[in-house]
């Protein structure tokens, strides 16, 4: 993955999380919708996400391959640091890929952790706060849009690697993984004090809640002008404010 273009976009989505057309991680179209759009952005695909989600995940690193490379050569171009360097270590990348490693290896490799780490990312945010406007306080809308995974057993500690603190990494997002356990205390507490909701589910529940919201997004009518308001919960992204 190239690291012009992921900066640039975690850089946005830790900024400016959850804000419609601005956070690229939200899942706006056209194979997977986290909230019911206006027609003219609509698809046929939204209509059976709930079913098809599991491959649209398997595409994540894909994708992620694809735009690092698309974004490097204007990146050049614009006399961005270090670009031409990247570019070659991704010549470099791809070159020891496709010589050294067989496709039955590499290809699956790749749509299998996609599917993974989708699985892990996205139940973190989907399932609560959007926001169509600038962020009034950068704060509360982390605590708003970012809901922490609890984990029962080893297994999936390992896996998760850290991300069910998804909002210690959201709030300190340069501390080491290994400090969000003490940070989770602190975080509680500083919430507590400060009439804030600390937002987070069972490992199940998680995954749960963000395909049921794939599931009454896939049912719902699409809403002309949307987004056209903040939508702060699952009834808001099926039926938007306003639209009445």
């Amino acid at each position: 993955i190239g690291r012009t273009w992921w900066s640039d976009k975690h850089n946005k989505h830790h900024a400016h999380t959850n804000q419609m057309g601005v956070d690229g991680d939200m899942g706006e179209g056209p194979l997977l919708y986290t909230y019911a759009p206006d027609p003219s952005n609509d698809s046929p695909f939204r209509k059976v996400q709930h079913i098809t989600f599991p491959f649209v995940f398997s595409l994540l690193f894909a994708l992620w391959r694809v735009r690092s490379i698309q974004v490097v050569v204007p990146a050049i171009e614009e006399k961005r640091t270090q670009a031409k360097e990247e570019l070659y270590s991704l010549m470099f990348h791809y070159a020891v890929l496709l010589t050294l490693f067989p496709a039955s290896v590499w290809i699956p490799s790749v749509f299998i952790s996609g599917l993974m780490s989708a699985f892990i990312v996205t139940p973190t945010h989907q399932s609560d706060a959007f926001f169509a406007d600038e962020q009034e306080d950068w704060v509360t809308a982390q605590f708003r849009s970012t809901r922490n995974a609890v984990l029962t057993n080893p297994f999936s500690t390992w896996l998760w690697g850290g991300m069910q603190f998804q909002l210690e990494h959201h709030l300190f997002p340069a501390m080491p993984r290994s400090k969000y356990p003490k940070l989770r205390a602190i975080v509680q507490t500083f919430a507590s004090e400060n009439g804030l909701e600390y937002l987070e589910s069972g490992e199940v529940e998680i995954l749960k809640m963000n395909w049921e919201l794939y599931r009454d997004v896939a049912h719902a009518d699409p809403v002309n002008g949307a987004p056209n308001s903040s939508l702060l919960n699952v009834n808001d992204k099926v039926q938007q404010p306003g639209t009445l």
